[in-house]
C-alpha cells in the first residue's frame, strides 16, 4: 500500500482516532494567511465591481451570494403551534401486538 507504513497496514487500528497531523480546522493564523495570499492575487474592488455587474444584470447567485455575506442566512424557524382538535395521546399496547401470526399453507 503506497504511502502506508508497514506498521500502519499490520495494524490499522493503532491509527484510529485521536489528534493526528493535519486534521482539524486551519488556525487563526493559516486562514489570514489564505486571505492575505488572495489579496495579494485578486483586487479585492476587481471583485466587488463584478459582483454589483452581476447583480446589476439580475444574476440571482450573485445577489444570493452578496445578501449572504452582507445581511446574513435568514433563522429557519418551525412552527410548533397546533391548530384544531388533535389528540397526541398515544397508547403503546395500541402500536405494539405480542400475538404471533400464523403462516398460511
Amino acid at each position: 500500500m503506497a504511502g502506508k507504513k508497514k506498521s500502519e497496514v499490520d495494524n490499522p487500528s493503532q491509527n484510529w482516532g485521536g489528534k493526528r497531523e493535519g486534521a482539524g480546522r486551519p488556525t487563526k493564523g493559516e486562514a489570514l494567511r489564505i486571505k492575505e495570499l488572495m489579496d495579494e492575487a485578486i483586487d479585492p474592488a476587481f471583485v466587488t465591481e463584478k459582483i454589483f455587474q452581476l447583480i446589476d444584470n439580475g444574476d440571482y447567485r450573485a445577489i444570493d451570494l452578496y445578501m449572504k455575506y452582507r445581511v446574513g442566512t435568514p433563522t429557519q424557524t418551525i412552527d410548533m403551534n397546533m391548530t384544531g382538535e388533535t389528540d397526541i395521546n398515544i397508547k403503546l399496547a395500541n402500536l405494539i401486538t405480542f400475538k404471533e401470526e400464523k403462516e398460511d399453507e
